[in-house]
């Protein structure tokens, strides 16, 4: 494992855990994290994934890790006011990542579960060179999902301006590439409904878009996801 750090702006830094893999040919996952998650919860699978033969890179989100924390992710109020703008500033920096890893996006493949799945859900619509997309437990129609946010916590209906914001990073405001999809869900997800799921599914309307409901599952990345996902990986990559 390698710890690498860019210059996100004069004010701080962007960091990211690299696992090198044997397999050249194989798609380098780039694998974000969920809110209040850390990039050392997924230490395993990236070495599960580096024993296939990939490249694994875990960045650090901001508010996370070594950019920060917040006293308490789960207080209500604080993931209101944070949790849109940790996941659009992320996506905003994708770019400024592949730059420092000197990759070419055509060579990655972009993996999120829950709000790890709504970044790189955005990343892949926004940049069609990009060779897939698994987004797990996650939502690839913003204002779909914050329509749930919003019912769940009981309040008002997303503004005008707030919706403009979220309409220009949402990816089903987006071309579909053709490139190949994995989108998996818990079907007892307490924490976020499948319907952004199943709205950016029926956007995509291809049989390259595979949608993979877990019966009995809440919010959770589970090993049958982990074995799902490997073997897709496998089928469309190896």
């Amino acid at each position: 494992m390698e710890i690498q750090s860019i210059d996100a702006n004069s004010k701080q830094k962007l960091s990211y855990r690299s696992f090198q893999g044997t397999n050249v040919k194989a798609p380098i996952l780039i694998i974000y994290h969920g809110w209040a998650g850390s990039t050392a919860g997924y230490y395993d699978l990236a070495e599960e994934l580096q024993n296939e033969g990939y490249t694994v890179v875990l960045p650090d989100i901001v508010h996370h890790d070594s950019r920060g924390t917040v006293d308490n992710y789960f207080n209500v109020h604080t993931r209101q006011q944070m949790f849109w703008g940790t996941v659009l500033q992320t996506i905003d920096e994708f770019d400024l990542l592949v730059a420092d890893l000197k990759m070419d996006k055509k060579n990655i493949l972009v993996i999120g579960s829950s709000m790890g799945g709504f970044i790189a859900n955005s990343i892949f619509a926004k940049n069609p060179d990009i060779q897939g997309l698994v987004n797990v437990n996650g939502s690839g129609a913003f204002v779909v999902a914050d329509a749930f946010f919003r019912r769940a916590d009981g309040r008002d209906k997303l503004s005008g301006k707030e919706g403009k914001v979220l309409e220009t990073y949402d990816p089903i405001n987006y071309t579909y590439s053709g490139k190949p999809v994995l989108l998996m869900h818990g079907d007892s997800d307490q924490t976020l409904d499948c319907s952004g799921q199943y709205a950016y599914y029926t956007h995509c309307s291809s049989p390259d878009v595979t949608f993979d409901i877990y019966n009995e599952v809440d919010h959770q990345f589970t090993e049958d996801m982990v074995d799902g996902m490997m073997y897709w990986l496998k089928e469309n990559f190896d």
